[in-house]
């Protein structure tokens, strides 16, 4: 369960961006780091707990019972609709009948005290993800807050960053979700909950926060593996290579070793970047933004140069950017036919997956231009955009000058007449 930010994905992108944690609907990454990576004795004792007819009959009633509380697409807009107050008294009562539930089972002599201990943990960490989550997702969807929201002091003060590393506990999914919130909104107090505006120095800070805590542990190689498959690919060189450099020295962390770098081999293997003065030379060329349309074919964002762009960044799995998808097509019905030949909708889908992005289109059926984005070829534009969650907007005039990186929502009330003064200039 994650969104992870992206984050998880998504969540996103080089060097200069707000490069705060997650993003607001972040990607899952299509691997399972932990049954790829962890050492062989951690996946035995994961295993050990499905072997019984009990546990599995228990695990399945709790799935049911309780699938909203982990239901993460629930979750989200329970976060973004309630204040925090109101949020964590629900995840409060959640996390009570969840263990009501537990200590009141028919069965509940029958349960191994491993298995007990697994639930308790699923259930303490679920509660404490979206705790945290509710600061970390907000923030990164407030991309003109330059701070992140800190929670009530009274609020966190159980956790003990000393006392996180927990063995047991990361056989479990909501833990290891966990381990992301945790470094992001920790590390961001230890710095005044100021957002980064460099991905290096966020992905530096992270990984030693992370040693410094996680130490000795199998939750440190673990987190460094998914920081790195998660932010790498926008990230500068030399702090994913400081990172993995770490990575290499913690024990038992082979297997997270090779899936990082497989991730990260683009990164790892790429040039070093040109002086400024060899950059300059070449901005013109570089300081665009590169797509694929759904037939393989490459188009750039200047080639719609001489009429206003309203781009919207997305992705397959954001919900969030779906449910704007029906005002973008009201507002382009509301156009005239001479508006519409000055006004290009472009849809610039993130998704790591082509399929998943073509499969989407035809479901979608969206009006206007469609893309495929890749981060690698498209650093300096992502840079000034500061993409750091989606859904995004952005409004370029008729000279290809970028008026709004961060543009109002198709369904914002304002949007429409803000395209509409540009095609008028």
């Amino acid at each position: 369960m994650r969104i992870g930010l992206l984050l998880s994905v998504l969540l996103l992108w080089a060097q200069t961006l707000l490069a705060q944690a997650t993003v607001a609907v972040a990607a899952k990454d299509s691997l399972d780091i932990f049954k790829e990576g962890a050492p062989a004795s951690v996946l035995e004792a994961y295993n050990a707990l499905w072997n019984d007819a009990t546990h599995k009959s228990f695990w399945n009633e709790f799935q049911q019972k309780f699938a909203a509380d982990f239901d993460t697409k629930k979750q989200y807009e329970l976060l973004f609709s309630q204040n925090i107050d109101v949020r964590e008294i629900d995840l409060f009562n959640q996390r009570r009948k969840q263990q009501d539930f537990l200590k009141n089972y028919p069965d509940a002599a029958k349960l191994s005290e491993p298995f007990k201990r697994y639930v308790e943990n699923t259930i303490r960490w679920n509660y404490w993800y979206w705790v945290l989550n509710h600061a970390v997702a907000r923030s990164n969807a407030d991309t003109k807050n330059l701070k992140m929201s800190s929670l009530p002091a009274v609020m966190t003060e159980a956790l003990d960053p000393k006392k996180i590393a927990n063995e047991e506990a990361f056989l479990t999914a909501p833990y290891r979700d966990f381990l992301v919130v945790f470094v992001t909104y920790f590390n961001s107090r230890d710095h005044a909950f100021n957002k980064y505006s460099d991905m290096g120095a966020a992905m530096n800070d992270k990984a030693a926060f992370a040693k410094k805590y996680f130490a000795g542990s199998q939750a440190l190689p673990y987190y460094l593996c998914r920081l790195m498959r998660e932010t790498c690919l926008n990230t500068p060189k030399d702090a994913v290579v400081s990172t993995l450099d770490l990575l290499k020295t913690t024990p038992q962390s082979e297997k997270y070793t090779r899936l990082a770098t497989e991730k990260c081999n683009e990164v790892l293997t790429r040039k070093e970047e040109k002086k400024p003065a060899e950059v300059a030379s070449k901005a013109g060329k570089e300081d665009e933004l590169i797509m694929q349309n759904a037939e393989g074919k490459t188009f750039r964002l200047s080639d719609f140069k001489g009429k206003v762009v309203y781009l919207d960044f997305w992705a397959s799995w954001c919900g969030p950017c779906r449910a704007e998808f029906p005002h973008s097509k009201a507002m382009q019905e509301k156009l005239t036919d001479k508006q519409k030949k000055k006004i290009v909708f472009l849809y610039a889908s993130i998704d790591e997956k082509e399929e998943a992005w073509k499969k989407a289109l035809e479901q979608l059926q969206l009006q206007g231009e469609n893309g495929h984005v890749k981060p690698a070829d498209n650093a300096a534009m992502l840079r000034k955009l500061m993409v750091t969650s989606i859904p995004r907007y952005v409004i370029i005039d008729k000279n290809g000058k970028i008026i709004a990186p961060d543009a109002p929502r198709p369904s914002s009330p304002d949007t429409l007449n803000e395209l509409l003064k540009l095609i008028d200039n």
